[in-house]
């Protein structure tokens, strides 16, 4: 009986690296723009984190939150976020370069000024980037990423998240 229970455990610690290397997290600085036009500040610095599971080289889930920065009109600051569940379907050229894209669901958060109004709006987001990997457990991301923010009724606007980002592998 210790026999077995002995190698049920080694067997454990012996498989446990090969399904943890399938997670990953990481964070991502870029430079928010928005198609609002009457703004005097348009291209506020961004600032995420990102977490998902791979299921092959191909294919992964991944959630995100990102600080999309505040924009300026003439009357408020306005203070812009996003929580993200996306598919990522990437193409690794080697082991060392990868290209991907996303398709997912975002929940933005548009917070105005002293009044604290707040527009919410659900919708799709996507993107598209690439991924170098310096070794097995550490990447670096650059990428692009759109989201639709406002008020879904009436005021509407594209977020462009242009960012770079680090990624580790565990």
């Amino acid at each position: 009986m210790k026999k077995i229970a002995i190698a049920t455990l080694l067997s454990a610690f012996v498989a446990a690296p090969a399904v943890a290397s399938d997670f990953y997290a990481g964070a991502k600085l870029g430079q928010a723009k928005y198609s609002y036009s009457n703004l005097t500040k348009n291209n506020p610095t961004a600032f995420g984190v990102f977490g998902g599971y791979s299921f092959n080289q191909n294919f992964a889930v991944e959630a995100e939150y990102i600080d999309l920065g505040n924009i300026n009109s003439a009357a408020t600051t306005n203070k812009i976020s996003a929580w993200g569940l996306s598919a990522v379907g990437s193409y690794p050229f080697n082991d060392s370069f990868s290209v991907f894209g996303k398709l997912g669901y975002a929940r933005t958060s548009l917070k105005q000024g002293p009044v604290a109004y707040t527009a919410n709006n659900n919708s799709a987001t996507y993107g598209l980037g690439g991924q170098y990997n310096v070794n097995q457990t550490v990447g670096i991301r650059f990428g692009w990423d759109r989201y639709k923010v406002g008020d879904a009724n009436t005021n509407t606007a594209n977020a462009n998240l242009y960012s770079v980002g680090a990624v580790f592998k565990f």
